[in-house]
């Protein structure tokens, strides 16, 4: 049974890199941070994505990624995007969110469900977005109508 729901888990999570893409894909469609010249990215317990952001960094030459780290906890920092895992206090991370106006992005549905702002899973092996409304909306994002038309939203 373990191992079962172990797997389940995994198949239901994205390949880092393909995270990476989609969320770099979607960052131009939300007001706030398109409007930047960089963002700033913070990752927390995942070493794979954030070897992801700086290999698409590295690769493609993405224009719009400036400073990343990982780290173990939330920054004391503001930073644009913060990438987290299922081991950060959620109240924290949504006070943090509130006060640097950060998008927080997660690949566990829970967690968006509970106020995390995105989130990224498979779903029939096609890539799914979710967004918490109400969060994102306290935090001042704005997305475009075309991202809101492909997202499962939680409000």
């Amino acid at each position: 049974m373990f191992l079962s729901s172990s797997w389940h888990a995994v198949a239901n999570e994205l390949p880092a890199n393909l995270q990476v893409v989609l969320l770099s894909k979607l960052m131009p469609y939300e007001k706030v941070l398109s409007k930047k010249p960089k963002l700033s990215v913070f990752v927390v317990n995942n070493r794979d994505v954030y070897q992801a952001f700086n290999l698409l960094k590295a690769k493609q030459r993405n224009q719009q990624l400036g400073t990343i780290k990982f780290g173990n906890e939330l920054p004391k920092k503001p930073y644009d995007i913060v990438f987290l895992d299922q081991q950060i206090d959620l109240s924290d991370a949504l006070i943090y969110s509130l006060k640097h106006t950060s998008l927080l992005v997660t690949n566990d549905i829970d967690m968006v469900k509970q106020g995390i702002t995105l989130g990224l899973s498979v779903k029939n092996g096609r890539p799914i977005f979710y967004l918490n409304k109400k969060s994102s909306d306290a935090t001042g994002l704005s997305w475009d109508k075309t991202v809101l038309d492909i997202v499962t939203l939680y409000n």
